[in-house]
């Protein structure tokens, strides 16, 4: 009986890690842009690409982060798996965020004030006053911001090169 049940857990396992292939997959298209602000690049901005229910285990997000020149990549996490490059073609909506800490605050306040938090953290203490994180600030107008008020959209397409930028007023 022992080794029934030890051939079924195997099998079951194979079954398993056969389902998890990676050709199983949908597939994904390279997606690359640039995201400007009234002509400047945009640093450090999260671009999201979503679709359908907008159900991430199924493809139906794309998300990637500029870079100093406001350059991004986009890259999708399907159902369990490490994230793929690209996005699935479709049509999407599209949301570019770029949070700064608030008026008076510099990045490297803030970056030093998440620090602390951390590290208090780690040592197992409650977060001392004076060390709360402040409320980070969009950068950019809701239109293109908000999920609920974007005015973006973008077409990935199925074996095409997929370079699509956004000039932000």
């Amino acid at each position: 009986m022992r080794i029934y049940t030890l051939t079924a857990v195997a099998l079951l396992a194979m079954t398993m890690a056969g389902g998890c292939n990676q050709s199983n997959l949908p597939a994904t298209e390279t997606v690359t842009g640039k995201v400007t602000y009234q002509g400047d690049p945009v640093e450090n901005a999260t671009i999201v690409f979503s679709r359908g229910a907008r159900n991430i285990a199924n493809g139906e997000i794309a998300l990637g982060k500029t870079d100093d020149q406001g350059n991004y990549t986009l890259t999708t996490h399907l159902s369990g798996q490490s994230d793929v490059a690209g996005a699935i073609a479709g049509t999407y909506q599209v949301t570019v965020s770029k949070k700064v800490p608030p008026p008076g605050m510099t990045e490297a306040q803030y970056n030093a004030k998440v620090d602390a938090v951390n590290q208090a953290a780690q040592a197992g203490s409650v977060q001392p006053a004076g060390l709360e994180l402040p409320t980070l600030v969009e950068m950019l107008p809701r239109k293109y911001s908000s999920t609920s008020d974007t005015q973006l959209t973008a077409d990935v397409k199925k074996d095409e090169a997929n370079e699509i930028s956004f000039e932000l007023e």
